[in-house]
């Protein structure tokens, strides 16, 4: 039985490198499998070149130098710096080259997409992922009652600007995934459409975000929620 569009979509995004007879199989089945499976597999290239950081050959005995501060819940901290390191430089890796990977952000959201929204979909109608308060607190936001109550699953992700925040939202229409980037600018209200998705802009205060749901839905109309539900954080303006 052959694979339809949606299920290749959704197996391509979970496993876009998988040698599964079956996807393999889906990827020649058409030109417009083709071009979605090159365009995951260049997505993936794109992931691993900004994550592909050379590490100092001496980090590890420059750390050991480190003197240790007294006392017993001190004794770990070099360890802490060190992985606080490793990930500063990945994140900087990602900023660099997302901000050279796409020629607008249209092409970014659907690229995005296109990626994994499917599959993520998918798994936030098993159960709760993440918090949407700690997430949007390191870009001194957060999610008004309204928002927060409807997201089901949210994580970090790679934006056009740097590392953003991935979130579905499970509303009367359906789920909606909203993707947060905090240093892209966007024409406001703007919509796009790719696939079978429809896709409306939204400029906050702070960053801007993608409100992306299938053609069929109301996508629009879900502008409000989250242009007034992503708020400066209580205290910092």
């Amino acid at each position: 039985m052959s694979m339809d569009f949606s299920e290749f979509k959704r197996r391509l995004g979970a496993e876009p490198r998988s040698r599964d007879p079956d996807l393999v199989a889906a990827r020649d089945a058409s030109p417009e499998n083709r071009a979605l499976a090159e365009e995951a597999e260049r997505f993936e290239t794109r992931l691993e070149d900004a994550v592909s950081v050379a590490v100092p050959g001496d980090l590890v005995d420059t750390i050991r130098a480190i003197p240790k501060r007294a006392g017993p819940r001190r004794t770990l901290w070099p360890v802490a710096l060190a992985a606080s390191f490793l990930v500063a430089v990945g994140a900087a890796g990602v900023a660099w080259q997302m901000n050279r990977g796409w020629d607008s952000v249209e092409d970014y959201v659907a690229d995005h997409y296109r990626h994994d929204g499917d599959r993520l979909v998918a798994e936030s109608l098993q159960a709760r992922r993440g918090d949407v308060h700690a997430l949007l607190a390191e870009y001194g936001l957060d999610a008004t009652p309204e928002m927060a109550d409807v997201v089901s699953l949210v994580k970090r992700c790679p934006t056009p600007g740097g590392t953003g925040v991935h979130m579905v939202l499970h509303t009367e229409s359906g789920p909606l995934t909203v993707i947060y980037m905090p240093d892209t600018a966007v024409t406001d209200h703007a919509t796009m459409a790719f696939d079978d998705k429809a896709v409306v802009l939204v400029q906050l205060e702070r960053g801007s975000a993608a409100i992306i749901g299938q053609a069929r839905s109301p996508v629009e109309t879900y502008y409000a929620i989250v242009h007034d539900g992503i708020v400066a954080l209580a205290g910092r303006s």
